[in-house]
C-alpha cells in the first residue's frame, strides 16, 4: 500500500511562512542553521533566507509575498508569480553578497505550468553566463516536504500553526471561507459594484465555500486555501449551517439570472440597476441572510464576525 499523503493549510502569516522556508532550507540542503536576512517581509538584494556551505553551494531564498498587509500592517505571504515578477527579483538577488549559487522564489501558491516554464528558461540563461540556478518553490513543494520530515510536520503544524484537532482545522475552513464573502457584493448597498464584477464574486464565493480555495480577483491566481469546502468539516451544526449557506447562494445567483432574463435587472453605466422593487428587497434579504448565516457559525466557532 502507498504512504498517505496529507495536505497542509499554507501558513497565513508572512513571518509563518519565512520560518517554515527557514526550516525547509535547512533539512532539504543538510545545513545546521540558515540565516533570516533584513528585517520581517522586506528581502535583501532579493533575499530572505540565505544558507553558505550547503550540499548545493550557497543558497538563497525570496518568499513571495502579497501587496496587502494584515491588520498588523505585516506583509502576507504567497501569491501568484508571473514573468516580470521573476526576472526582476532574480536581478536583485544577482547583487547578494557573497554570490550565491542557488536562488529560489518560494510562494504559497499551487504550481502554475507555464511560470515554470519561464523559470527553466530563465536558468539556462543563468547557466549559460555562469550565474546562480534559478528554482521556484510552491506551495505543492512544501507539503512534499511536510510528508516527508515528521519533525518539520510536527513543529510547524502543532506548536507554531496550531492545528491540533479537527476542530482547528474546522475553524481553518471557516476563515478561509469567511475572506471569501468579506468582499463589497455582500458588503456594500447593491448598485456601487460594477455588474460583471458583482456575478464573478458570487461565482468565486460559493466555489470558495464548496472547495476551500480562494482565488485573486484579477490574477484567478489561488491565493489561499484551506483543506477543502463546507463538506470536509468534521463538525456536524458546522457543516448543516455551511450547507444551508450554500443553498442560500444558489438561491441568490438564480434570482440574479432571472432578474437578467425577464429584463428586471439590467446594466446601466456598467453598474448593476435593479428596476423593480421587489426585486431588489428580496436581493438584499438574501445576501442580508447569507451573511448573518455565516456570522453566526463564525460567532460560534469563536471567530470574529463580517
Amino acid at each position: 500500500m502507498g504512504q498517505v499523503t496529507q495536505f497542509f493549510q499554507p501558513p497565513l502569516y508572512w513571518q509563518q511562512f519565512e520560518d517554515l522556508t527557514q526550516s525547509v532550507v535547512e533539512l532539504a540542503y543538510g545545513v545546521a542553521m540558515a540565516d533570516k536576512i533584513g528585517r520581517p517581509g522586506q528581502a535583501q538584494d532579493g533575499v530572505d533566507v540565505y544558507a553558505a556551505r550547503t550540499r548545493a553551494g550557497a543558497i538563497g531564498v525570496q518568499c513571495k509575498r502579497l501587496d496587502d498587509l494584515d491588520a498588523n500592517n505585516d506583509p502576507l505571504p504567497g501569491g501568484p508569480i508571473d514573468r516580470k515578477l521573476l526576472r526582476s527579483q532574480t536581478e536583485k538577488a544577482l547583487g547578494f553578497r557573497p554570490k550565491l549559487d542557488v536562488w529560489v522564489l518560494a510562494t504559497t501558491a499551487k504550481r502554475d505550468a507555464a511560470i515554470q516554464r519561464q523559470a527553466r528558461l530563465l536558468d539556462e540563461e543563468h547557466r549559460s553566463a555562469g550565474r546562480f540556478q534559478v528554482l521556484l518553490w510552491f506551495w505543492d513543494d512544501y507539503v512534499t516536504w511536510l510528508n516527508a520530515y515528521s519533525d518539520l510536520q510536527k513543529r510547524y503544524y502543532d506548536q507554531i500553526i496550531g492545528i491540533r484537532s479537527a476542530r482547528d482545522q474546522d475553524r481553518l475552513i471557516l476563515e478561509t471561507i469567511a475572506t471569501a464573502f468579506h468582499r463589497p457584493a455582500f458588503t456594500d448597498p447593491l448598485g456601487q459594484e460594477h455588474f460583471d464584477d458583482f456575478l464573478q464574486a458570487l461565482k468565486d464565493t460559493q466555489a470558495a465555500l464548496r472547495t476551500g480555495e480562494l482565488v485573486d480577483r484579477q490574477s484567478r491566481h489561488v491565493i489561499r486555501k484551506a483543506v477543502g469546502g463546507w463538506r470536509y468539516l468534521e463538525e456536524p451544526a458546522w457543516k448543516a449551517g455551511l450547507k444551508d449557506l450554500d443553498d442560500e447562494l444558489t438561491e441568490l445567483r438564480g434570482l440574479l439570472v432571472a432578474g437578467i432574463k425577464d429584463g428586471r435587472l439590467e446594466q446601466r453605466r456598467g453598474y448593476l440597476d435593479v428596476r423593480d422593487r421587489l426585486l431588489a428587497r428580496e436581493l438584499e434579504r438574501r445576501r442580508h441572510e447569507c451573511l448573518a448565516r455565516l456570522n453566526d457559525l463564525l460567532v460560534r466557532a469563536a471567530l470574529p464576525p463580517i
